[in-house]
């Protein structure tokens, strides 16, 4: 062997490299995006922002006629659309996220003006792009039956339940990651969000912005960590803070730094977003005028970018809180939204109990405070349950002083990061999950039939995000709402998920629990039950059955309050 040693050096190494596909970000979009084409903006736990601005950039002013597929319109993705870009959108959510989940006015306009929206689940958004990217035209899921989304899309139902939904074929993908070599292999840190199911599915591929360029050698050395290949890539491109104002865990890779989420700078866009010229005045002030991502890093400066990567820090929490609390009163009389988060999360407490769950999913606002608090409380009393968010975080406990539902100072207390097929397909709704979801809702019904989604003819609201997946696949739901007339509706005008495993519901006037198919008042707050149970009446759009023995419900604990503060600091949700 001593003579072929040289040649089998030679014969076995690794080889490589491929020829390079690295490129601007402007020459990127302009040689892969073609008018009409169904783009597909990716998200995993970073988004895409620089890819998707210079979309924006290239086609201002122009119809590209594009249809937009995101598995959530967020408010930085609102400039695209308020640009004309969008014929048609495909997504779970189109609305504001922070502070609270909200309608966005530039996606109402755009549906007033007769832009298509396609809706769907958060799940079934991203189980679509898995079939396209499988190469097959249909797949299964448990979600969507009973649902308006049901009727309004290609969907069929089957005789025993399971639900056929089509594939979702883009043309072409934009999403961020925080490395790749200068082939294309790219390097993603989970959590995952919808995975990459949309780059792989792409008829011509994708375009990847990464934080930074690396050498072969780390991706072979990170190669767990490596969710698309070169082969699916047309082009990447360099773009340090490239997910802005997105934030970014690059969990270790060399060269990627960490930033957080620009939240501040997330509801200065959603306040713009009220008024057209607003929004035509940031577009240019952001977009237009730094024609350039480097112009655009410029004008959000070394101090800005200097706090979000402090932002980024897993312990920065504590400092955040301390600044926040300064004038909080953790000991002034509850309110009537928090009087309801403390029931709702009593009220999941008990059924956690008395059924077993071992899993808990959250929805945004006051949903998830008081699944928060009941996480805490039952930990306090020794019974552990799994939290579990949408974008891929299961056994996180969330850190005081900022109740983002996906905040990623929570992501180091996980005891899993996987993404949305892994939370809410399995451990939601497969076949041996024991879950139980918390949920808000914009109307809902006698039946639990809730509504998140549109007021037809009348005002595009949201969208199901996961909470079709949810109220359809968990073991029940407990649902923790803002109670007036014209959101507790006698049946709601659409179904963004039906309500039969809707067990308990949690308003801001009382408890209600489900009895021979509907929803029955069994419980009050305050000492006058008699006045209690008119009002409840009185803002209730159905002939509301109230129990014969009406419980008082016992008023927040100090314990519960201060907790619950402490979570909510600045009353984002709480007030």
């Amino acid at each position: 062997m001593g003579d072929d040693r040289e040649w089998i050096e030679r014969r076995f190494r690794v080889r490589g490299p491929r020829a390079p596909k690295v490129a601007s970000l402007r020459d990127a979009v302009a040689s892969h995006v073609r008018a009409g084409d169904a783009v597909h903006l990716g998200l995993t736990h970073a988004r895409g922002s620089a890819g998707f601005w210079e979309l924006l950039r290239q086609h201002h002013g122009a119809d590209p006629g594009f249809t937009l597929l995101a598995v959530q319109m967020t408010t930085p993705l609102a400039p695209l659309v308020h640009a004309g870009l969008a014929r048609k959108i495909v997504t779970s959510w189109s609305g504001n996220s922070y502070w609270s989940p909200g309608p966005n006015r530039v996606y109402q306009r755009a549906w007033d003006a007769g832009i298509a929206f396609e809706h769907w689940s958060i799940l079934t958004y991203a189980q679509r792009l898995q079939a396209a990217a499988r190469g097959v035209a249909w797949t299964t899921t448990r979600s969507l039956a009973g649902s308006s989304m049901a009727e309004e899309n290609d969907v069929r139902v089957l005789d025993d339940g399971t639900v056929l939904i089509p594939a979702l074929l883009p043309d072409v993908s934009i999403l961020h990651a925080p490395a790749a070599d200068a082939e294309g292999n790219v390097l993603f840190a989970p959590p995952l969000m919808e995975n990459v199911w949309g780059a792989l599915a792409a008829r011509r591929g994708c375009i990847v912005t990464v934080d930074r360029i690396v050498e072969p050698d780390v991706i072979r050395a990170n190669a767990h960590m490596t969710r698309l290949p070169s082969s699916a890539v047309l082009a990447v491109v360099e773009v340090p803070y490239g997910a802005h104002p997105g934030g970014l865990q690059p969990a270790g890779i060399a060269g990627a730094t960490a930033y957080g989420e620009d939240w501040e700078f997330w509801v200065d866009l959603r306040d713009v977003s009220r008024d057209p010229g607003a929004m035509d005045a940031w577009i240019a002030e952001w977009l237009l005028e730094p024609d350039t991502h480097d112009a655009y890093l410029a004008k959000l400066g070394p101090d800005r970018i200097a706090s979000l990567r402090r932002r980024s820090d897993p312990d920065g929490w504590r400092e955040q809180l301390d600044a926040a609390t300064v004038d909080l009163d953790l000991d002034e009389t509850p309110n009537a939204l928090e009087t309801a988060i403390v029931a709702g999360a009593r009220a999941l407490a008990e059924r956690i109990e008395a059924n077993g769950y071992t899993t808990m999913l959250a929805g945004a606002g006051m949903a998830n405070l008081a699944a928060w608090l009941a996480a805490y409380d039952l930990a306090d009393r020794g019974a552990i349950i799994d939290l579990v968010a949408e974008m891929g975080l299961v056994g996180y406990w969330p850190r005081p002083g900022e109740p983002i539902l996906f905040n990623q100072r929570n992501f180091p207390t996980c005891t899993m990061l996987a993404d949305i097929e892994q939370t809410v397909g399995v451990l939601i709704g497969g076949g041996r999950a024991r879950s139980i979801g918390a949920l808000g809702a914009a109307q809902v019904d006698r039946r639990g039939n809730i509504n998140s989604t549109l007021i037809p003819g009348e005002q595009l609201l949201m969208g199901s995000g996961g909470a079709n997946d949810v109220i359809t696949c968990a073991s029940e739901s407990v649902i923790v709402v803002s109670q007036e007339r014209d959101r507790f509706c006698e049946q709601v005008p659409y179904v963004t998920g039906p309500g039969e495993r809707v067990q308990m519901l949690v308003s801001t006037l009382g408890v209600y629990r489900r009895e021979d198919d509907e929803l029955i008042l069994t419980g009050v707050y305050g000492d006058d039950a008699e006045s209690s149970v008119r009002e409840c009446r009185a803002r209730c759009g159905w002939d509301l059955r109230v129990a014969r023995t009406v419980e008082r419900v016992a008023p927040p604990t100090r314990e519960e309050l201060r907790t619950l503060r402490l979570m909510d600091p600045q009353g984002w949700f709480r007030t």
